[in-house]
C-alpha cells in the first residue's frame, strides 16, 4: 500500500467512529426524551387514578353516611 491508501484508510477509519459516535449520542438523546415523556404521562396517570379513588371513597363515604 502507498502512503496516500494508508492515509486514506485511516481516515476513513476515523470518519466512520465519529459518525458511530455521533449516531449513539443521537439514539440516546431520542432515548431520554422517550422515557421523560413517559415519566410525564406515568405522572399525570397516577395524579388521575389518585383523583378517581378519592371521589370514589367521598361518594362512597355520602352514601353511606359516614361523611361529617
Amino acid at each position: 500500500m502507498t502512503s496516500n491508501e494508508i492515509l486514506m484508510l485511516a481516515v476513513g477509519l476515523f470518519t466512520g467512529a465519529q459518525l458511530t459516535n455521533l449516531m449513539h449520542a443521537v439514539w440516546a438523546s431520542r432515548d431520554a426524551r422517550r422515557n421523560a415523556t413517559a415519566a410525564q404521562a406515568a405522572a399525570k396517570r397516577a395524579a388521575g387514578d389518585r383523583y378517581l379513588s378519592s371521589l370514589t371513597l367521598y361518594r362512597l363515604q355520602q352514601h353511606n353516611g359516614l361523611a361529617p
